[in-house]
């Protein structure tokens, strides 16, 4: 969690889970993630390097990011996302399962709005 940032109470932070710099998250922010901002906070992607750091495997990274693209770019709502990415028997793996778990155990709902890409550019620039 970055300078800054602030989670609204019997909200989750799932684990390996970057928050930006004054960030407000009113949703649970996702496992292996980045999110940042704070009207409303955005989902950016997989914390690629905070795995890396980590020393996650690189194809468990891969499996994470090809998650985040069902959940994040496709036009599918979520309960459809989480049940393609079930169907999708390559990308399973234990890293995946928790992703799942804790998007269908959220009380408060996941931070799931893509980020726009002008923010994605400023974030590259870091």
């Amino acid at each position: 969690m970055s300078a800054g940032s602030g989670v609204h109470q019997f909200c989750r932070v799932g684990q390996h889970a970057f928050i930006g710099g004054y960030s407000v998250i009113t949703k649970d922010a996702l496992p292996y993630a980045k999110t940042v901002g704070s009207r409303p906070a955005r989902t950016y992607g997989v914390n690629t390097i905070g795995l890396t750091r980590r020393r996650f495997p690189p194809d468990v990274i891969s499996k994470l990011k090809r998650t985040f693209r069902y959940l994040l770019q496709s036009k599918l709502n979520t309960t459809s996302a989480l049940h393609e990415i079930e169907r999708d028997r390559s990308l399973i793996c234990a890293e995946v399962e928790d992703l799942l778990q804790f998007i269908r155990t959220s009380q408060r709902g996941v931070v799931l709005r893509r980020g726009s890409r002008r923010a994605e550019e400023v974030m590259a620039d870091d």
